[in-house]
């Protein structure tokens, strides 16, 4: 940054500082012995701020473990470190949002923050990242520059209105009059104010879609933040000229997502959204708009993903979804371990989905898979371990899969996933996708780092190539995975006739 700009930021005494609880909060975050007594003490300092944690902790994100009625409860529900980016958001936002604009559209900016926030968060899910609300905060904050430079430079933003619906031609006007853009700004302005350096990394890089080498670490968060505001865009842009399948391809060569992965993403997005104007009390997009995004995305990005369509229209599909039609299952019909369904309920789904599938036409998939040398993890580390294995693996078989597609344990070892309205390449790729997410992922046994490899066969009944009925279906799967096992497991292999 030019020494010039940085004085007159200097000299930008209306930019407002964190107030009092947010820089205690900043102080707390980057304590690694803080305790949670002190977390909840600070907290309800702000009762404004304590109202908006727990509603979060009671928001569909989390509210899984029960309804906290206590602050000390949220803390509990939300973990220290969520619990700290958020109150941070939430102060952060508060403080900001009482500016004065010499030239920027608020409305606009704050849509496009608490949008990018939403995408952010929803990619990190996507990567399965372990800490998703820093993701939302890299988002969040990666304009404030623009808030400093409205301060510092009160003629800059005048007379853009236009300007300011393109992200990148205003970054191109701001480096053009100034010699830096607001996402350069924006981490000086973050850095005074001491947030942590990652995150001021990922703000100064939000500009910079990188598409080179592997994504890891705080690397994927730089990543995600940089692809948050063009995601962010494809909800605020002209409805004629999204680029939907550009963004897509920015974000599998980015972070390795692909057009699929992408498509659940933007699906996430829209049913985020809500929670998200709740807890910051702003209207980001009316139903109506949020259901021609998403339709636009299904259209492009071949999203099939009918039930958050079905909730964010507010319109219920009869008939589109297994839980639509009767079939959300009981205690008695889960799998203790993992929860997921059990086999004694999969027959009953596998057949009312093969009807549903020949019925309407749609093709239907069934993947078959195996954990590869299972036994020999039971062996070494016993049954408890194994299902703290099973369980993980649930979960990365849930986060992969859809809404709309169904999970089952059907043995010790093995799983089967019903995927409707899928075709053979998308099942396929749905498969590799498991796969490598499986290799991926290691697990923590004591002081050990187990991975768990995984086998899939993956068969589909479509109008062009039918299965006599659910058993002939699910055997061809059967017959894929045992081939998957034969060419030396970690593998996902389609159906053929050809098979031994």
């Amino acid at each position: 940054m030019n020494p010039e700009l940085e004085a007159q930021l200097c000299l930008s005494v209306n930019f407002p500082s964190p107030p009092g609880v947010a820089v205690r909060i900043i102080e707390l975050a980057q304590d690694p012995g803080v305790e949670l007594a002190e977390v909840a003490r600070v907290i309800s300092m702000d009762a404004a701020l304590t109202v908006k944690i727990l509603r979060i902790a009671n928001s569909p994100l989390y509210a899984q473990w029960g309804q906290s009625e206590s602050l000390r409860q949220a803390l509990l529900v939300l973990g220290l470190n969520a619990t700290l980016t958020l109150a941070l958001s939430f102060s952060l936002v508060k403080s900001l949002r009482g500016s004065k604009s010499n030239g920027i559209d608020y409305p606009l900016f704050w849509r496009r923050a608490l949008l990018a926030a939403t995408a952010a968060r929803a990619l990190a899910d996507a990567l399965h990242e372990t800490r998703p609300e820093d993701f939302f905060l890299a988002g969040l904050l990666q304009d404030v520059g623009m808030l400093a430079l409205d301060r510092a430079v009160p003629t800059l933003y005048r007379d853009t209105a236009a300007l300011q619906q393109n992200h990148a031609a205003l970054a191109d006007y701001e480096r053009e009059r100034l010699g830096a853009d607001h996402a350069e700004v924006g981490a000086h302005a973050l850095r005074a104010w001491h947030i942590p350096e990652f995150l001021c990394r990922a703000i100064a890089n939000s500009h910079q879609v990188t598409v080179v080498g592997a994504a890891d670490g705080d690397n994927r968060l730089e990543r995600a933040a940089a692809l948050a505001g063009p995601i962010a865009q494809l909800f605020l842009g002209d409805s004629s000229v999204r680029p939907f399948a550009e963004t897509a391809q920015s974000v599998e060569r980015s972070i390795g997502l692909d057009k699929i992965a992408f498509g659940q993403v933007v699906a996430t997005i829209g049913a985020i959204i809500p929670e998200t104007e709740s807890v910051f009390d702003t209207a980001l997009l009316s139903k109506q708009h949020a259901h021609l995004i998403l339709d636009q995305a299904r259209e492009v990005l071949m999203l099939r993903n009918l039930r958050v369509l079905r909730d964010i229209n507010g319109v219920e599909h009869a008939g589109e979804t297994p839980v639509a039609r009767g079939l959300e299952p009981t205690d008695m019909q889960r799998d203790a371990v993992t929860g997921l369904y059990n086999s004694a309920h999969l027959d009953q789904c596998v057949a009312r989905e093969y009807e549903h599938a020949t019925r309407s036409g749609r093709p239907l998939s069934i993947a078959c898979a195996a954990l590869d040398a299972f036994e020999h993890i039971n062996d070494t580390y016993g049954r408890e371990a194994c299902d703290r294995i099973l369980e993980n693996i649930a979960r990365i078989l849930q986060d992969i899969t859809r809404e709309t597609d169904l999970i089952a344990r059907s043995s010790g070892e093995e799983f089967v996933m019903v995927l409707p309205g899928t075709d053979a390449a998308t099942a396929r790729r749905i498969c590799e996708r498991m796969v490598a997410a499986m290799h991926a992922t290691s697990h923590q046994i004591g002081a050990a780092q187990v991975r768990v490899t995984l086998s899939i066969g993956c068969a589909t009944h479509a109008p062009h190539a039918a299965f006599a009925d659910p058993a002939a279906l699910i055997k061809a799967a059967d017959r894929a995975l045992l081939a998957a096992q034969s060419r030396g497991h970690n593998r996902a292999v389609p159906f053929a006739s050809d098979l031994p």
